[in-house]
């Protein structure tokens, strides 16, 4: 006789002593095999001697398996496992959880089962003895169950009661993997009679431990070049934004390349051109593309992968940043050989700026603003500028007004260049919005120019 049942007869002929015969509803926890598992009691503990009724059809009580990794578990990596039984009517409760390798479910159990430090829970092996740590003699088999001892079940109440416990998936990679366990609600006092039983399982499959250094892309982080826009344009410059993108900041010398620092980047399955990558932040250059719609965007690094998506479009305006937190458009005004940068009045950027004004020529530049004649190809250098074929599918507001460049063109790769040869009067001062709408698609509407 096993040294938990002699506890139990004890215990029981305590009990007997100072109350009426009663039959008893195993308070301490069931014989193994009750868990509803595959070659367990299919109906959980409903047998001669422990429960009566029919599983799962009290209405408001259920039986819950949750665990920590949710429905995936890496060999060899613990994971938290919580059962929680309820049901309004009943008062106290108990469980039995066994785990299965799905390829053999009869006999072959899945990692081991490891009781709280509460002492609520107990774990057994095929002859009813409590399971060493290393788990259960190779004479029983790997099956184990792990059930509510005598405290676990003093300590519930209702309407529901959660116990928690570990469980350590197998060392390797066996498939999927179910747990299966039954619950049972009782009135407390210790008799079979009115007692509910609920049965259900978890299958979890087997996944791979996530590398902390892996890459990360930000959601919504695929924008086009220092912009805020949802809709990038082949052949523009984009930013990823994210995570351990790269292990360092790593800048191109002009080649186009493909890999860069050790992180590469694809787009709708083709490889993108970047210009730098860092631990934060990727420029790249999006590749030809004739695709629509959204798009795989995969970052590649020595780490691991990380993918979004992003929608391409014909075209996807948007201007280039100062990168001040006010949004102000990056450009320059003209005087002859010289230029100033375009820009608040005393910013602190690092460099002088000035507003622009009437009468200036101004030069402003952005990204997607769709395919040009001749057409420049992503990835290369530009030898002839690639010009808009026709500006009247392409307008601009400063303040509210209209606003018509005199040349609009992609004049080094990947960026457009707009000509304002005479900025017009009445478009306001101090910082005001500026918008360009091509084909029908408009930029974001939180950038602003400074005008004096």
């Amino acid at each position: 006789m096993s040294n938990r049942k002699k506890y139990f007869i004890n215990f029981a002929l305590v009990a007997l002593a100072a109350a009426p015969i009663v039959i008893r509803a195993y308070e301490f926890g069931p014989d193994p095999a009750k868990s509803g598992a595959p070659g367990d009691n299919p109906q959980g503990c409903v047998e001669s001697g422990c429960h009566t009724g029919t599983p799962n059809t009290q209405p408001g009580g259920s039986v819950v398996i949750k665990a920590s990794g949710g429905t995936t578990y890496v060999p060899g990596q613990p994971q938290t496992i919580t059962v929680t039984v309820s049901d309004p009517s009943e008062k106290k409760f108990g469980f039995q959880l066994s785990a299965r390798v799905d390829s053999n479910p009869k006999t072959l159990g899945a990692g081991l089962l490891v009781a709280g430090s509460d002492g609520y829970t107990q774990v057994l092996c095929a002859d009813g003895n409590n399971s060493p740590a290393a788990g259960c003699p190779s004479k029983l088999g790997s099956l184990q169950w792990i059930e509510h001892t005598l405290t676990g079940y003093s300590k519930s109440a209702g309407p529901a009661t959660t116990f928690t416990f570990t469980w350590n998936p197998p060392a390797t990679d066996v498939g999927s993997v179910t747990l299966y366990a039954a619950g049972n609600a009782v009135l407390g006092n210790l008799q079979v009679g009115g007692t509910h039983t609920f049965l259900t399982s978890l299958q979890l499959k087997a996944g791979t431990a996530t590398n902390p250094n892996a890459p990360a892309i930000t959601a919504g982080g695929i924008v086009p070049l220092y912009s805020s826009a949802t809709t990038i344009q082949p052949g523009s410059w984009i930013s990823i934004y994210g995570s351990n993108l790269a292990s360092a900041l790593t800048v191109w010398k002009g080649d186009f390349p493909t890999s860069l620092g050790g992180t590469s980047v694809t787009i709708d399955g083709k490889p993108a051109f970047l210009y730098y990558v860092s631990p934060g932040a990727i420029a790249a250059q999006a590749p030809d593309d004739t695709a629509t719609g959204t798009v795989p965007v995969v970052v590649t690094t020595a780490n691991g992968t990380s993918t979004s998506t992003v929608t391409l479009g014909t075209v996807g305006p948007s201007f280039s940043l100062l990168g001040d937190p006010k949004n102000h458009v990056a450009g320059i005004i003209l005087h002859g050989s010289t230029y100033d940068v375009i820009g608040p009045t005393g910013s602190s950027l690092g460099y002088p700026t000035v507003a622009a004004k009437q009468g200036d020529t101004v030069v402003l530049f952005g990204v997607g603003f769709g395919p040009t004649t001749p057409a420049v190809k992503a990835g290369q250098a530009v030898a002839t500028a690639g010009v808009l074929p026709s500006t009247s599918k392409l307008t601009f507001t400063i303040g509210g007004k209209t606003v018509v460049p005199d040349y609009a063109a992609i004049t080094s790769a990947g960026l457009w260049q707009f000509n304002f040869n005479s900025l017009p009067a009445g478009l306001g001062t101090g910082d005001q919005p500026i918008q360009a709408t091509i084909n029908g698609v408009t930029s974001p509407n939180n950038f602003v120019i400074a005008l004096q």
